[in-house]
């Protein structure tokens, strides 16, 4: 009898350390395949990120004097388009390398090459026409000098030192007439 529950209790053991192992396994396994998905997509994510960044730090029309300087300007569009090329060079050698040694039929392969490759030009174009693309909206504002006598904010409709109500120093700006303000 002794021996049985000593066979019992070994058999357990080694059963639960099965156990742990088995979901640590699926653990690791569902971790490493979600860390590639994820770094596929944003593989693809990426420049229509970098690029805007890039354009909008870069711009007078944007950043007024605060716009990089020329040297940051080239530096990081070179250290951008090196990134974003490391990146589109993955993904299309990673995709032609998948459809070589995949273990679809051949039609398969041919009807997958048709669908994928026209969407990867697409996607170079949308990259390159982000790249490209002319922005002459002018955003930045030169702010107005502070005027001394005037007591308190524009947006506080204090009165100035001569008893008068302050006008509005602030211009229009159409791109921000449609954003709903808090109440």
């Amino acid at each position: 009898m002794e021996e049985f529950s000593k066979l019992s209790l070994l058999s357990a053991s080694i059963n639960a350390i099965a156990l742990l192992v088995s979901g640590q396994s699926s653990t690791i396994t569902g971790t490493y395949v979600g860390q590639y998905i994820m770094q596929v997509i944003l593989s693809f994510e990426l420049p229509f990120s970098l690029i805007p960044l890039l354009k909008f730090s870069s711009s007078a029309t944007k950043m007024g004097p605060h716009k990089n300087s020329v040297t940051v300007i080239v530096i990081s569009w070179m250290l951008g388009f090196g990134i974003i090329g490391v990146n589109i060079y993955y993904l299309s050698t990673g995709f032609v390398d998948w459809l070589i040694h995949n273990s679809l039929p051949r039609v398969a392969n041919v009807f997958v090459g048709i669908i994928v490759f026209p969407l990867m030009a697409v996607y170079e174009f949308a990259v390159m026409y982000l790249t490209f693309r002319r922005d002459t909206v002018v955003t930045f504002i030169e702010p107005t000098k502070h005027n001394p006598t005037k007591l308190g904010h524009t947006e506080s409709r204090l009165k100035d030192a001569d008893g008068q109500e302050e006008e509005d120093e602030i211009p229009y700006r159409e791109d921000l007439a449609d954003i709903p303000l808090p109440e």
